[in-house]
């Protein structure tokens, strides 16, 4: 199947670039970026007046769960990335809980041939690391696979990562192969300890479920992996910083910090127990909502440069599945949808004052696109770069409404919320794919990514 890459011209642009904001236009060929100043590319086929508007390097988004293969009911490749087009990401890297397991040569090779006729957006798949399965790291490598998060267990079932010896043992076969570890903020024993004391003690409201994973077993199990991860000199990035004391112990960390990235959610940003708390498993979320002042700390470090990515973790569930939890919270599953509200809430910050618009697109696009590897070909708007483009308005208010969304369900803890700033139209390698609320791109115009 073919997909059109324009020859286009976009005029009347502000263009964002590394080195600031340009005025005048912007000039594709061939899926590619190849002039970017007031008198680029005049003579292409195709004439696109965006009316002052800005144009941003499409989201690169590290973190999403598109659920496929296995639990299709909750969301499918062809759906989430829709919903990433419509939220201006134009690359994401899908998670490995699947059914079965993404966790060997054999399932990526499944999941690919699985998937491969639906995407919108560009995407690389990850491999999970299990202690039995350690030699298939440098297998996934030589298929493409750079990414293997390093979970202590994976539908609560262990993967022997919680023995530190086999966690040491991991990132040095992830080292060997020029690999991206992956690690969780977290240490399982404390977090399922305490969950089971809330548990036997009939502790079954929302509020109860944001104290089962005590700061402690975040901010330990940040050290110890960036400790290891340090010693033995691998690439690692950082999931699901959420609190104040894992922010005060990476800023202590620092020098350990050289080859290791960290990562902050939109939900850890905007949502807290205190404004959540009439939304019950609509707010549970696998690394939960923490305080208000754990958001502040989050702003913070996310402008001073002290974690510089951010992150989805697009995980939703079906509403029967949520619902389960509205009597008990442990009923239901953990995760909420993001991809399409994120940089909409984003770029209400910037409107306020709390970010600045370059640090945002540092943060979910450049940095993302290098810790990949993918930098320059995504991430940024230089010439020879791929086409992959957000244009945003602004000044565009907007509410965000579940029915609204291109994922496969309809429900968001973000529900009545008004924005301002609205990603308009989104282009991947030049292909137009989503314009002004409908997709018009075709599944499978999206590559899987060979890093």
């Amino acid at each position: 199947m073919g997909f059109t890459m324009d020859d286009l011209l976009f005029t009347d642009a502000r263009i964002l670039t590394e080195k600031g904001v340009i005025e005048g236009c912007l000039s594709v060929k061939d899926g590619k970026i190849i002039a970017i100043g007031a008198e680029s590319g005049r003579d292409a086929k195709r004439i696109v007046d965006i009316g002052g508007k800005l144009i941003a390097p499409g989201l690169v988004d590290l973190h999403v769960h598109f659920r496929e293969p296995g639990f299709t009911q909750k969301e499918d490749f062809l759906t989430g990335t829709r919903a990433a087009a419509a939220g201006g990401v134009t690359t994401v890297v899908d998670e490995p809980n699947n059914s079965p397991v993404t966790n060997s040569l054999e399932t990526i090779k499944s999941k690919m041939e699985i998937i491969k006729s639906k995407a919108y957006v560009d995407y690389s798949l990850q491999m999970a690391t299990y202690a039995v399965g350690l030699d298939e790291i440098r297998k996934a490598r030589e298929t493409g696979i750079i990414a293997f998060p390093v979970f202590d267990e994976l539908g609560d079932r262990p993967t022997g990562m919680e023995n530190t010896e086999v966690l040491y043992e991991a990132l040095k076969r992830i080292k060997e192969v020029d690999g991206l570890a992956l690690l969780n903020c977290r240490e399982s024993d404390l977090v399922i300890k305490t969950m089971n004391r809330l548990k036997e003690s009939r502790r079954n409201t929302l509020s109860d479920y944001m104290n089962h994973f005590p700061h402690e077993a975040e901010s330990l199990g940040a050290e110890k992996r960036i400790l290891l991860a340090h010693n033995v000199g691998v690439r690692a990035h950082l999931r699901e910083v959420s609190t104040l004391e894992t922010v005060q112990m990476i800023r202590s960390m620092k020098g350990y910090m050289n080859k290791i990235t960290a990562e902050v959610r939109p939900d850890h940003l905007f949502l807290n127990q205190e404004n959540t708390r009439d939304l019950g498993p609509y707010a549970q979320q696998w690394t939960p909502l923490r305080t208000r002042a754990d958001s502040d700390a989050l702003w913070e470090v996310l402008n001073d440069g002290t974690v510089n990515v951010i992150a989805s973790d697009h995980a939703t569930h079906t509403m029967d599945e949520k619902k389960r939890g509205l009597k008990n919270i442990w009923n239901s599953p953990p995760g909420l949808p993001a991809i399409e509200s994120m940089l909409p809430l984003l770029l209400t910050a910037v409107n306020q004052g709390r970010l600045g618009l370059e640090r945002l697109f540092e943060c979910a696009s450049t940095n993302p696109a290098k810790v990949l590897g993918l930098y320059p070909r995504k991430g940024a708007i230089k010439v020879g770069s791929n086409a992959d483009l957000v244009v945003i308005d602004l000044l565009r208010e907007s509410v965000i409404r579940g029915e609204d969304s291109k994922a496969k369900t309809h429900w968001t803890p973000y529900e009545d919320w008004r924005v301002q700033g609205t990603p308009v139209a989104t282009y991947v390698r030049g292909i137009e794919t989503y314009v002004d609320g409908k997709i018009v791109g075709k599944p499978g115009q999206g590559r899987f990514l060979s890093l």
